[in-house]
């Protein structure tokens, strides 16, 4: 079973929940958000086993096999980079970055610790 760890508990995070939820071989295992009870509100309504109230919980959670980052695209640059400092795979929701400079930082850092990340 791919584990999958969502990084932002909003709206977006529910559609990838549901776009999960009928594979077989991946699961969302783990959501983060800034706030305990928004994280246990959403892994009890998408049956999450782990619910974190902190996005560096997440990172460092061994099972997680691939970040998805969820939030307000002013903060996919930082998350995904988070991820990747702790050799997480990631996929970015639109946008990647806020700009062309972050993008080309991250793929850097993806390079050198052999991590996939994609938009």
């Amino acid at each position: 079973m791919f584990k999958v760890g969502i990084i932002g508990a909003g709206w977006i995070a529910a559609k990838m929940a549901a776009a999960l939820a009928p594979l077989k071989d991946y699961c969302v295992y783990a959501i983060a958000s800034r706030s305990q009870q928004k994280a246990d509100a959403f892994a009890a309504e998408w049956g999450v086993e782990k619910a974190y109230g902190s996005y560096e919980e997440l990172v460092d959670d061994p099972q997680v096999d691939l970040v998805y980052v969820a939030t307000p695209h002013s903060h996919h640059y930082d998350h995904a980079m988070l991820a990747v400092s702790r050799h997480k795979a990631v996929l970015v929701e639109k946008a990647f970055t806020a700009n062309a400079r972050q993008a080309e930082a991250l793929l850097a850092a993806a390079r050198r610790e052999g991590v996939f990340v994609t938009e």
